[in-house]
Order: structure tokens, then C-alpha cells, then sequence
């Protein structure tokens, strides 16, 4: 298991141990003309009790982050930014 690492950056802040993958959304919001930076954690189980077979089931979850940026090009940016701080993390515990 990797040891949690708590980073903020561009008023974002995540556990780099947790990280799954960076993604940027190619669609606007609904609302406004903005871009959205994906951020999706690694998928962990969590068990829940089924009252019809009695039995506990496992329930895998995963979670999803999304933060808007006024712009593609700012949005990529920062992609690229938290793609560099999750690689370098990724370098510390590779041993």
C-alpha cells in the first residue's frame, strides 16, 4: 500500500495515493462553456449485507472528481500539472 501523500494545486487538493488516472473531459457543462479536469480514484470494495440471499456481497466503488476551468487550454495545463505531481509521487514509492 502507498503512503498517502495530501497535495494542493490550483485549488484542488487530493491524496496522490489514491489517484487512478487524470482525464479532461472533452464535452462542456451543461451549463457553462467550460472544461472539466477528471479525476478518478482507484476503485476500492466495500461490503453490504443482501437481505435476499443473507449473504455479504461486495460492491466495488469508484469515485469520480470533477473541477471546472474556464478554458481547454487551462484546463489541459492543469492536467498536464497534476499529471507531473501524480508521476512524481509515482517515482518516491516505486522502491
Amino acid at each position: 500500500m502507498k503512503a498517502p501523500k495530501i497535495v494542493t494545486h490550483v485549488g484542488l487538493t487530493l491524496d496522490l495515493s489514491q489517484v487512478k488516472c487524470f482525464k479532461l473531459s472533452p464535452f462542456t457543462s451543461s451549463e457553462n462553456d467550460c472544461r472539466q479536469l477528471v479525476v478518478e480514484y482507484s476503485t476500492r470494495t466495500d461490503y453490504v449485507w443482501h437481505p435476499g440471499t443473507q449473504q455479504w456481497e461486495s460492491l466495488p466503488i469508484a469515485e469520480i472528481i470533477r473541477y471546472d476551468f474556464p478554458s481547454y487550454e487551462l484546463a489541459q495545463a492543469y492536467v498536464r500539472e497534476w499529471e507531473t505531481l501524480w508521476q512524481d509521487y509515482l517515482d518516491e514509492h516505486a522502491h
